[in-house]
């Protein structure tokens, strides 16, 4: 499957007449843009210009370069973005307006749901995905000023259809890919990548050994390495005593054995118990008074661990512990605070008033409501790869992207990891 699309045009179809009115200040065109004229208040800082035009501070700065250097001063006037409102040339039709921006083609590989059948739940949040990737497309006109032709294929399970788009030259004239979404097609797929030095974010793969020495894939999640390195940092900035105890027992997987070397080799406090002995109620033996206890299992699998977790929930209201999982784990009814690595901030810290209002008004539909979104993790790998084009730093709505070198001249991967804490 292959479409084009013309995100000027979908842009274009909004009225950004309401935007306007909304907020009580004079407007005025700047080279096709339309600004709000603001007067400076009395102790009104940037912080708070940008929330009350739902606008963020660096794109205030770039048309108030004064900024840079000082705040904001009282009575000063200030070209403010109407935010959602497209460039527009008076006297000039759709295609004069074309003309004016830099043009960029992405290409989208992802596996969609063809059928008569309704999809499923994996389904469901590829279309989510797809969505997010649309309404980055939506914003970037007024965000960038750039015209984006996009096309989607559709790269099914297999590797067939990949070898089909290097066999017809589909991709030619690419400046940037999002996906594949499975290993063999990413394996197949790299050489011609690499040849044609086209930045490429892989958005679901977790195995940077599949990688190889390609600097221009770049994947979307962490490598264990990486949330290893994050945990153990986090627990050597904790302002109380620690204690980390690992439970183990024969399927100890590796992972496990992995971290506890790790903090072994930090320096951090480390007590180890036989699984047995914590289902025989001995638990509190390993315990130590006076510290935290940070609980680690012998694999991330729950069900595996849910009588170990029993037994802890039973000692939580006399002893002073917390749990080290996996960010699946929220779902699941624990009594006992939660350590885990996620690439995505929490929920509180995402300001997606914006983004949402957006939402509402291209799409007319309910976006998921469980977090983290699919939707917006299309969102933020689409807005990261079109700043990466442009040479724009970009933060994102769900996660912040920072991609390095996994290897020497090898793929990237992002570094961007976040260690979260339930209470």
């Amino acid at each position: 499957m292959k479409q084009r699309l013309i995100t000027l045009m979908m842009l274009l179809s909004l009225t950004v007449t309401m935007l306007a009115q909304t907020l009580n200040y004079p407007t005025e065109r700047v080279n096709g843009y339309l600004v709000y004229r603001y007067q400076v208040e009395k102790s009104v800082g940037l912080y708070r210009i940008s929330k009350i035009f739902n606008v963020n501070q660096d794109d205030i700065i770039a048309w108030n370069p004064q900024l840079r250097e000082r705040g904001p001063q009282e009575d000063e006037i200030l070209r403010i973005p109407v935010a959602g409102a497209p460039r527009e040339m008076d006297g000039e039709n759709l295609d004069s307006i074309i003309a004016l921006l830099p043009h960029y083609r992405l290409d989208v590989i992802m596996p969609f749901h063809v059928g008569n059948d309704a999809p499923n739940a994996q389904e469901e949040r590829l279309i989510e995905f797809y969505r997010g990737i649309i309404m980055a497309l939506y914003e970037t006109p007024q965000k960038d000023s750039l015209y984006i032709d996009l096309y989607v294929h559709n790269s099914k399970t297999d590797t067939v259809a990949v070898a089909a788009l290097l066999r017809d030259s589909s991709l030619y004239g690419t400046h940037g890919i999002i996906g594949p979404f499975y290993p063999e097609q990413i394996e197949l797929l790299s050489p011609w990548i690499k040849e044609n030095r086209i930045p490429t974010i892989l958005p679901v793969t977790n195995n940077a050994s599949r990688l190889g020495d390609n600097p221009y894939l770049m994947q979307y999640n962490s490598t264990p390495e990486q949330e290893r390195k994050a945990v153990v940092e986090y627990l050597l900035s904790a302002d109380q005593k620690l204690n980390c105890v690992f439970i183990e027992d024969s399927t100890m997987d590796a992972e496990t054995h992995a971290m506890r070397d790790a903090i072994l080799e930090n320096g951090l406090s480390c007590t180890s118990i036989a699984s047995h002995a914590v289902l025989h109620d001995s638990l509190v033996y390993a315990l130590r008074t006076g510290a935290e206890n940070i609980v680690f299992f012998p694999t991330s699998r729950f069900q595996r661990n849910r009588a170990y977790v029993a037994k802890i929930e039973a000692l939580h209201p006399t002893h002073k512990m917390a749990l080290y999982g996996v960010f699946s784990w929220l779902k699941e009814q624990i009594n006992v605070p939660l350590i885990y690595t996620s690439t995505f901030v929490t929920e509180q810290e995402a300001d997606l008033t914006a983004y949402d209002e957006a939402w509402d008004k291209y799409f007319n539909i309910r976006h998921a409501v469980i977090y983290p979104r699919y939707d917006l993790l299309g969102y933020d790998v689409t807005r990261k790869l079109i700043g990466m084009l442009i040479g724009k730093r970009y933060h994102g709505a769900q996660s912040d992207i920072d991609f390095e070198p996994y290897a020497e001249g090898g793929a990237m991967i992002n570094s961007h990891i976040e260690v979260l804490r339930t209470e």
